[in-house]
């Protein structure tokens, strides 16, 4: 079993302690319980969308011998989508993806590699602008050693 750990709950606790920088909450993905309508502030909805895992890694140790780890080599890629009340219009929300991005390279130091989001649309069903965002990031995640 492949354990990624608590990656996404770590960084909407992060994000939501610098609430005041990317300008919005932020709530683990599925948005919706969470949303009272009319919005009246930006949120942030964050989830993993997709795990690439690659094989252990291997350590050459100084005697010429090969060690596997119980380490791997991981792309995640996350879902990161932004929700600001129509009234602000839809510049809300690039600017919350913005600052967001922002707080995750430059306050919390992640090695984005890469990240990207589509047009802002208007969901009439919550009345809010949305825009769907994402961000992928290289992490070395562990095994765990199955109980005996």
């Amino acid at each position: 079993m492949v354990i990624v750990g608590n990656t996404v709950e770590t960084l909407v606790s992060t994000a939501n302690h610098h609430a005041q920088e990317i300008g919005g909450k932020t709530v683990e993905a599925f948005p919706d319980k969470y949303f009272s309508t009319p919005l009246k502030q930006t949120m942030f909805s964050l989830g993993i969308k997709k795990i690439e895992v690659g094989p252990r890694i291997e350590i050459t140790n100084n005697d010429g011998t090969t060690t596997v780890t119980k380490n791997r080599n991981a792309i995640i890629t996350f879902v990161l989508n932004v929700y600001a009340p129509h009234s602000m219009g839809g510049a809300a929300c690039t600017a919350g993806f913005d600052k967001w991005m922002d707080c995750l390279v430059r306050i919390l130091q992640i090695n984005v590699i890469q990240a990207g989001c589509q047009e802002v649309e208007y969901d009439q069903s919550i009345g809010t602008n949305v825009l769907e965002g994402y961000f992928v990031m290289k992490r070395v995640i562990s095994e765990l050693t199955p109980a005996s």
